[in-house]
């Protein structure tokens, strides 16, 4: 039965069985944690304190984007007559940036997680700790799988991916996936539970890009720890490493799995996995104790249903969006990470179409902001009849600082061409994930008592230019050391002066290996 049939039987049976009584669970449910001063009866409640109808804000997922939104719609900053739910299965989101760090022991157990209750309730969010199982975008209604009904004049959806490959013979029985990524760090636990120091780990991590590559280098210093012996493999479906990063960066990358004896196989695609062998397209046989999935992104099961409910849906099954981050077949429908492809994105300057960038916490990140400005103005341009500032266009970088944790405390980072390599590297990893994390710590989040100061639509590590900078020749120097006497804040200010100066960023490259190179 369709959702919207289910919503006209269940009206057919009791006028007052739907939306009436499911508001008044939900506003039960959030009176328990908070008194507002709106009632929240259904869409078209008014606010006491402004006689504005209440606008309701629907979030579904605590991705890293609806993280920001949260903070940002915090009842002193929103308007008075906004009201915001959040829906997610889990209590807690897992920040992406720190789970290998937590793989490879650098990070205690729960490092990388960020609680979602506490936020909200700060915030004055009602989380509802429930699974969506419908929509009626007609209604504008969710259907939550603990029977609730939510209304919304604003959706948005963050709500993350799965692991590509899934349906492979074997994978969902033998293998460990890495998405969701909020359960990755128990499962390897698990699997390092099992161990003891007399066993041998022949590992086989499915998948060689960067997060592939990443994972092994981790699991190598985990299991290195307790085990002798640790034979670790990365098959990859592609011809050589990392091929869309240039030569300098490749050879960095192939030089530290070399040292850590981390053999990559190429043009390896899985047809089955066994208890313990991995059998080839080619009919190559690979036996593993332990084997990690990382074979790249699918669509979150619920992508499906969304475009059932006539939400825009790309041919490969993610949430369609325009720039603003809206759906191309409703306005009120926001989508942003991992879940959303953007199409219609141009080059700011040259105008040339881009193309959807790749499924990076990154970009989910960079996002948050830009969600948080249209979804304010959206409402402000449906609220009033007078002219209101147009929606704005996320641009996402086409060359961002990657930071590739080791394992053992050192990083390596690919910046404008240049291979950044150290401890150094790691530390400024750690900083940039703690930066992130740390807005969210229930410790570190502000007094409300106070009035608020407006949304808050800032990059949490928006750089201030500073009125002197290192040469280019000793910018360049010290981007190129990797001894641990490097002070990462230093190397930072040069690669963030680069990135918003071209001339700067120029010049620096003439003093390095890349001088060379045509670096756009």
């Amino acid at each position: 039965m369709s959702f919207t049939l289910l919503l006209l039987f269940r009206h057919a049976l009791s006028v007052t069985s739907f939306a009436p009584n499911a508001a008044i669970q939900i506003s039960a449910r959030s009176s328990l944690s908070k008194t507002k001063n709106s009632i929240r009866s259904n869409r078209f409640t008014t606010s006491i304190s402004s006689c504005k109808p209440m606008k309701n804000i629907v979030l579904i997922g605590g991705g890293h984007a609806h993280l920001q939104v949260i903070k940002a719609f915090n009842e002193k900053d929103r308007p008075n007559n906004w009201n915001v739910t959040l829906v997610d299965k889990s209590s807690f989101a897992a920040y992406s940036g720190m789970v290998p760090g937590c793989i490879s022991n650098l990070y205690e157990k729960g490092t990388e997680q960020i609680a979602l209750r506490p936020l909200a309730e700060w915030a004055s969010v009602d989380f509802l700790h429930d699974t969506v199982v419908g929509v009626d975008t007609k209604c504008q209604q969710i259907l939550l799988k603990g029977g609730d009904v939510v209304d919304y004049d604003v959706l948005s959806l963050d709500i993350g991916s799965m692991s590509r490959g899934m349906d492979t013979p074997g994978v969902f029985e033998y293998t460990i996936p890495t998405r969701p990524i909020d359960a990755l760090v128990d499962r390897i636990e698990e699997a390092q539970n099992c161990l003891s120091k007399e066993d041998s780990v022949k590992a086989v991590i499915v998948g060689g890009g960067v997060a592939g590559i990443e994972l092994a280098m981790c699991i190598h210093s985990r299991f290195g720890s307790i085990v002798d012996d640790v034979d670790l493999i990365i098959l990859d479906s592609g011809t050589e490493l990392l091929s869309s990063e240039p030569d300098l960066c490749r050879e960095a990358m192939q030089e530290i799995l070399d040292e850590k004896k981390i053999n990559v196989r190429y043009g390896s695609r899985v047809h089955t996995v066994e208890k313990d062998i991995i059998e080839l397209e080619d009919g190559a046989r690979i036996p593993f104790t332990h084997c990690v999935w990382s074979a790249g992104a699918s669509p979150h099961p619920l992508s499906s249903q969304l475009g059932e409910a006539g939400i825009s849906v790309s041919t490969d099954g993610w949430i369609q969006v325009g720039p603003t981050l809206q759906t191309q077949s409703h306005q009120n429908i926001f989508a942003a990470g991992d879940c959303a492809a953007i199409a219609g994105l141009q080059d700011p300057k040259t105008r040339n179409a881009k193309r959807s960038p790749p499924k990076a916490g990154v970009y989910a990140v960079r996002s948050g902001p830009i969600l948080i400005e249209n979804i304010s103005r959206y409402l402000q341009k449906s609220n009033t009849e007078t002219a209101c500032d147009p929606l704005i266009a996320f641009d996402p970088q086409d060359d961002f600082l990657k930071l590739i944790g080791c394992g053992d405390g050192t990083a390596l980072g690919f910046r404008f061409g240049l291979p950044l390599r150290g401890k150094w590297v790691w530390e400024l990893k750690d900083a940039i994930d703690g930066m992130f994390m740390d807005l969210f710590r229930v410790e570190n989040l502000p007094d409300l008592s106070e009035e608020g100061n407006g949304l808050d639509t800032s990059q949490y590590d928006a750089y201030v230019k500073k009125s002197e900078r290192l040469s280019a020749e000793d910018g360049a120097r010290l981007l190129l050391r990797s001894d641990d006497d490097v002070d990462y804040q230093d190397a930072w200010d040069v690669l963030r002066d680069m990135a918003a100066d071209d001339q700067y960023k120029q010049e620096v490259l003439g003093h390095s290996p890349v001088k060379s190179l045509q670096i756009l």
